[in-house]
């Protein structure tokens, strides 16, 4: 039976953040794929198994965005690799490369 597949968007400062969200049980929990880390010294993977993400204070919203088959995770895992989670683009108050747009973790969803 197929997964659902979400957009995540939960509280955050100065933005909301953005995940990638595998409903896999029952339960609704499941599996988030994300970068964590700030524009300031970068970006690294996040993915991580959670619960149902409406239990967490700070969810807003999941909207749905496809549907994945058992056993796909790791199938899902290999293509959200292959965008590189935004590295570091300030320093301090500096912008390092003006011509480069920011990127953040919606950019990266």
């Amino acid at each position: 039976m197929p997964h659902p597949v979400y957009l995540l968007s939960e509280l955050g400062a100065p933005r909301n953040h953005h995940a990638i969200f595998v409903e896999t049980n029952a339960d609704s929990s499941g599996y988030m794929y994300q970068v964590t880390g700030n524009i300031q010294t970068g970006m690294a993977f996040g993915h991580r198994e959670t619960e149902k993400p409406e239990d967490s204070p700070l969810f807003i919203e999941k909207s749905p965005i496809g549907t994945a088959a058992e056993g796909d995770y790791e199938k899902i895992r290999e293509i959200v690799e292959t965008i590189a989670p935004p590295g570091k683009q300030f320093d301090g108050p500096r912008r390092l490369d003006e011509k480069v747009p920011i990127r953040r973790c919606q950019e990266w969803t």
